[in-house]
């Protein structure tokens, strides 16, 4: 499905400048995030993350010059390139994490890239405190070095994270709600399916949607509009039904 500018303005609120330069933009090559892919953008949480971030962001006062910039769209697109050699096991996650700490130390804030570092390998700090309590959340969470290079006190920088964990946390319920059938099957990581698949589950993770919702929402309220209505779609998923009418 090929996504246009004006349908993400449209759907999330999303800045014309940003929605139209990702929708633009050529995918990077030899990069396994986007091998055989011949667009940039494409419906699904690893990608619509992209422009949804890079818009909230742009909210929270970082510049739009600084955010589409080519240092730090290729530093995204470097991580992604990282995380995907992980997910299908070419290289660990200790490899992901030295290799992201690589692709940024030069420009980083060097403080702030510690606390990343830490978080990802496991460690208490300022970080977690803003994780959701969900690993299946989390797979990701090293394109979190991207805040890194941005030039930003380090107040800022963990507002960007509690940004970050309310997007990717919502897109990736998405992801779950509509897999969970299949992930139930195959035994794959899935948020309803770590939340106990129950009852008591569901409601754990609605009062997280609902909490990255809100949040979401006072940055852009579009935006937070569109994934509600997202989630609303997906009413007559089989065993996400009860959950989201409950």
């Amino acid at each position: 499905m090929f996504l246009t500018a004006d349908a993400l303005v449209y759907e999330f609120g999303i800045d014309y400048k940003i929605a139209k330069f990702f929708v633009d933009r050529e995918p990077p090559t030899d990069n396994l995030y986007w091998k055989d892919k011949l667009l940039y953008l494409r419906p699904q949480p690893g990608y619509i993350f992209l422009p949804l971030i890079v818009d909230l962001f742009y909210r929270l006062d970082i510049s739009m010059e600084e955010l589409l910039s080519e240092r730090f769209i290729s530093v995204l697109e470097q991580i992604g390139h990282y995380s995907a050699e992980e997910e299908v096991g070419l290289i660990t996650q200790q490899d992901a994490v030295e290799y992201c700490t690589g692709i940024v130390d030069d420009v980083a804030d060097e403080t702030f890239l510690k606390e990343v570092i830490h978080y990802l390998i496991g460690g208490k700090n300022q970080i977690l405190a803003l994780a959701t309590p969900f690993k299946a959340l989390h797979r990701g969470d090293v394109f979190l070095f991207s805040i890194c290079v941005l030039n930003c006190d380090t107040a800022k920088k963990l507002l960007l994270v509690k940004a970050w964990f309310a997007l990717i946390s919502t897109l990736l319920l998405l992801d779950d709600a509509d897999d969970y059938k299949d992930d139930l099957e195959k035994g794959e990581e899935n948020a309803f399916i770590e939340s106990g698949a129950n009852q008591e589950g569901f409601d754990n993770i609605k009062a997280l949607l609902q909490k990255n919702l809100l949040f979401i929402a006072t940055i852009n309220p579009a935006m937070s509009e569109g994934l509600h209505r997202k989630f609303i779609a997906l009413a007559d998923k089989p065993g996400i039904k009860e959950y989201l009418n409950g």
